[in-house]
């Protein structure tokens, strides 16, 4: 048994031993940072970011890392565009050119500066198809309850005003809508899964920052006179004051668990972040309860991404904890993605019986 154990041992510490002898060291080398996304069918609708790299030891500000006067390009087909630093933010460059990127194109963001050049390319995905499923009926414990067809051509990225008719949906509480990933569909939505490995849908909530009085127990917000009545205290001071009123606030045990903790501001007001991303693979999407956590007008965008940005973010932690984010940066570090993407606008409404 000793002379077994002695045998573990040795064997530890040549292994241990073999594992030193290979781990390299590398001296460390300062690159640049770049960061950058299309839209398709789009001009440029954001800044380009660069910035530069801090070794361990620098004793540097991450502020004064952003870089303003790089030589920042994109180019691809017969563009080549310059773009110029954005004053009064460090590390940003647009263009006012009108210039529409196109889908099926590669296009290339490079940066230089003092030396150091970085590039990374992506091209732009072909355009998503998104379609509203005709209506239809969800059956639960016994019963059936009519899912609605809702109208989604009513958003322009070129237009400020509606574009058509917006539909209202109703938020159901309870068994059958606010359990699980298939629970009751407030409405369904088709799209062209075959051409995408998975898309994003984002959450918009237009009317997040509403305040209004915390609302009495029987939902109601406007009497602002019964002061004998009992009211919601959704920020726990003891005082009916001012809110995020049109927040879905439901602190019962199936929120919480799908949901999580609401966020708190300085005066304890709960909230959830606005936007909120989904990433969904297969068609037709459920758009479920767990897509919204606020009431009124939402701006509804399925994004499809480029393979460079789906790689980065499935070494993000919440995606994947062993792999690291993949960058598309060669010379540098960032990211140069770009997406298609097709949006609706659509009201939510609490459901009140009859």
């Amino acid at each position: 048994m000793k002379r077994f154990l002695i045998i573990i041992i040795i064997f530890g510490f040549i292994l241990i031993q073999s594992c030193m002898d290979k781990d390299d060291t590398y001296d460390y080398e300062q690159r640049l940072s770049v960061w950058a996304h299309f839209q398709s069918s789009m001009p440029l609708s954001d800044t380009v970011f660069v910035s530069r790299t801090a070794s361990i030891d620098e004793e540097t500000p991450a502020d004064s890392l952003w870089i303003s006067d790089a030589t920042v390009k994109i180019t691809g087909d017969t563009l080549d565009m310059l773009l110029e630093p954005v004053e009064g933010k460090p590390g940003r460059y647009f263009t006012e050119s009108s210039y529409i990127f196109l889908p099926g194109v590669e296009y290339t963001v490079s940066a230089s500066y003092n030396g150091l050049f970085a590039q990374g390319k992506t091209t732009i995905p072909n355009d998503i198809i998104i379609e509203t499923v005709e209506p239809s009926v969800y059956t639960c414990r016994g019963l059936g309850y009519d899912v609605p067809s809702i109208n989604i051509e009513n958003f322009s990225h070129s237009s400020p005003f509606p574009t058509g008719a917006i539909d209202t949906v109703y938020l159901r509480q309870g068994n059958c809508f606010t359990e699980s990933f298939a629970s009751y569909p407030l409405y369904k939505i088709n799209f062209n899964e075959d051409a995408y490995q998975t898309i994003r849908i984002i959450s918009l909530a237009l009317e997040a920052d509403q305040k209004n009085l915390e609302p009495f127990s029987d939902g109601n917000s406007n009497d602002i006179w019964d002061i004998d009545e009992e009211f919601e205290d959704w920020n726990e001071n003891g005082v009916r004051d001012s809110i995020y009123s049109n927040l879905i606030f439901d602190t019962t045990g199936t929120y919480a668990r799908w949901k999580g903790p609401y966020l708190r501001d300085k005066d304890n007001v709960p909230f959830k972040l606005n936007p909120w991303p989904w990433n969904i693979e297969t068609s037709p999407v459920n758009m479920s309860w767990l897509f919204y956590d606020y009431y009124g007008y939402h701006l509804m965008t399925f994004q499809a991404t480029d393979e460079a940005f789906f790689n980065y973010f499935q070494g993000l932690p919440e995606f994947n904890t062993f792999v690291l984010p993949a960058s598309n940066v060669e010379g540098g570090y960032g990211l140069v993605s770009s997406s298609a993407s097709q949006s609706f606008l659509v009201y939510l409404a609490p459901y009140k019986e009859e």
